[in-house]
């Protein structure tokens, strides 16, 4: 893995907003948005003298403030880096995957049925024994990576399965969709959520 400074080339997904926001804005909304949130938290304890307030502001604040980081984290981090022997993937969370390109025998268009709304299109390379090596959302260009691979791209968007169906075929396909804006911003309502829930739990229990 000694060339993983030579790059052949690289992709970044085709999408360059999520919610509205693309890398820029986000970042301008963090920089911006968390000093102003903090004030308005230590004015509004020291005008009304509680913390019921001050503590429902700070929770909106985390909640905009963590769904905005995850959308700036997908534009700023998700891509994909061709080397002469290796395939580079990198999420939304900067953590990478190497597969050495050699493995990669073709790529495979479907659509993916959610438990919810419209199938969203998934492009999923595999070896030549039909194992599933790595799993690409739409938001990646499938016909660009294929050619800069040198391998075939074959299926349609319109080849609808379920997430039982990709797995049994493809087992972990679905489970590892890279660069998928909207399962980024579901994540990031949920998780924040949660981290909201939890932050008003242990205050709540601190006041007790």
């Amino acid at each position: 893995m000694g060339d993983h400074d030579s790059v052949v080339t690289s992709f970044r997904p085709t999408v360059t907003t999520v919610g509205g926001l693309d890398r820029e804005r986000a970042r301008r909304a963090l920089l911006i948005g968390v000093p102003f949130a903090v004030l308005l938290v230590v004015l509004s304890r020291l005008a009304t003298s509680s913390w019921e307030l001050p503590i429902g502001l700070l929770l909106i604040a985390i909640l905009g403030a963590a769904i905005v980081g995850w959308i700036w984290l997908y534009l700023t981090n998700s891509s994909i880096t061709l080397t002469p022997e290796h395939l580079l993937i990198t999420d939304w969370r900067n953590s990478r995957t190497v597969i050495a390109r050699g493995d990669v025998s073709r790529l495979i268009r479907i659509g993916v049925r959610p438990f919810e709304g419209p199938p969203r299109q998934a492009v999923i390379a595999v070896d030549a024994a039909n194992r599933s090596l790595f799993a690409l959302g739409g938001a990646y260009d499938g016909a660009a990576i294929a050619r800069a691979l040198s391998v075939s791209l074959i299926g349609s968007f319109d080849d609808v399965m379920s997430h039982d169906q990709v797995n049994r075929k493809y087992p972990g396909a679905a489970r590892s969709l890279v660069a998928n804006p909207q399962r980024v911003l579901v994540f990031s309502a949920v998780g924040t959520v949660v981290i909201g829930v939890i932050a008003f739990i242990v205050w709540a229990a601190l006041r007790s």
